[in-house]
């Protein structure tokens, strides 16, 4: 067990271990049934699992991110699901990250409290239709008349997007030279000139609830401009982007402990012959469990440090690169005791290898940059030798 676990860590994995047990796991309609499972969601909030993150002075737990990854962990071990995890920890980082983090008194003390009863969902919109996230791409704009801003656009493939009461909308407030400035908006989903579209179904991650918003000539007082002006992609976009990367290490290893626990129990209920190599194979799925589980904690660890560095940025990209053979080694042991679809098995390697395929573009952009650091020194060091 990883030397930063104390007891205090013990106690709240077992507890959500025992939740997830007794109310997720034994759900068969979770990946099937069109709806969200707002009774579950109504149980995380019971036993303030919802506001785990949240100081106590707004009602939750205050729990530290390590704390978070521990309990992403232990649900998707225990539970079986990746997508409802999923919603659990938007839930947990928009209301840590962002109201708490860079909200104001006045936006703390009217959305922690609720979000931290289930009273409030909240749904980060960036992405935008075509291009993702990408910041040069983005469109939606806010036009500043009077004590208001306009918003006009459109954002898409937002996880509790159909399900979120309250939206963080980053829109484009300004330009300086070619590069667009961002301003992060509190929306309510009553707000004039906001429409809800989708839901979208995703072949994945269910019953993670997916949607989009249309943005038409929606009026939001400046007072619920959320972080600085003009920085909020630098400041909140990117910051989002790591702690999200991270704290998601937590609900892939208990993914892939379940995984591995069902593929094991499979093989013995089936009697299956278990030649040398399956044995080996599965001695490797271990092996990188107990490695893959020190680094989410670590990787956790390092954000309640507040250290968020290229250390860090190569943790999660070895992370991911681990758990891509980890999903290569056991499809070969599926491949050889015929998995049956529609089982937890199955629906959790579906869920587990297509965020890695996601992941994998930016993956590929972020070693780039580890490598152009790299061959920048070796310049840096050349200049150097010359100028001596």
């Amino acid at each position: 067990m990883a030397t930063i676990i104390d007891e205090s860590l013990i106690i709240l994995r077992d507890e959500i271990s025992e939740f997830a047990k007794n109310t997720i796991a034994n759900r068969d309609d979770l990946y099937t049934n069109e709806g969200f499972p707002f009774d579950i969601w109504h149980k995380m909030a019971k036993e303030k699992l919802l506001g785990l993150g949240i100081p106590a002075e707004y009602g939750g737990l205050g729990r530290n991110f390590l704390s978070i990854a521990v309990a992403g962990e232990a649900m998707t071990w225990s539970g079986h699901n990746m997508g409802l995890a999923l919603s659990w920890l938007i839930h947990q980082l928009t209301a840590r990250l962002f109201i708490f983090g860079y909200g104001n008194k006045a936006q703390r003390d009217r959305f922690l409290p609720p979000m931290a009863k289930g009273e409030i969902t909240t749904s980060l919109a960036i992405s935008e239709p075509a291009y993702g996230a990408h910041p040069r791409h983005l469109k939606t704009r806010a036009e500043r008349e009077g004590d208001c801003f306009v918003l006009n656009g459109e954002k898409t493939y937002l996880t509790n997007g159909s399900i979120a009461n309250l939206y963080i909308v980053l829109a484009v407030t300004g330009t300086e030279g070619e590069r667009k400035r961002f301003t992060a908006f509190l929306v309510p989903e009553d707000a004039p000139g906001l429409v809800r579209t989708g839901p979208i179904k995703l072949p994945f991650l269910q019953p993670s609830p997916h949607g989009g918003i249309i943005l038409n000539n929606c009026s939001i007082p400046s007072a619920n401009i959320i972080g600085r002006e003009g920085s909020a992609y630098e400041d909140m976009a990117l910051h989002f982007r790591q702690y999200e990367d991270v704290l998601l290490m937590g609900p892939i290893v208990g993914g892939m402990e379940a995984q591995t626990e069902l593929l094991t129990e499979d093989i013995k209920a089936r009697d299956i012959a278990v030649t040398d190599e399956t044995r080996d194979g599965l001695g490797v799925l271990r092996m990188f469990l107990n490695t893959l589980r020190i680094m989410a904690y670590e990787g956790a660890n390092m954000l309640d440090s507040d250290t968020i560095n290229e250390e860090l940025v190569s943790l999660t990209l070895s992370f991911r690169e681990i758990c891509t053979i980890f999903q290569e080694k056991i499809a070969h042991i599926l491949s050889s005791t015929s998995i049956t679809k529609g089982t937890p098995l199955s629906f959790l390697t579906n869920d587990l290898v297509s965020m890695l395929q996601i992941a994998r573009n930016v993956s590929s952009i972020k070693r780039r940059k580890l490598g152009d650091s790299l061959l920048a020194k070796k310049e840096q060091t050349q200049n150097k030798g010359r100028i001596s």
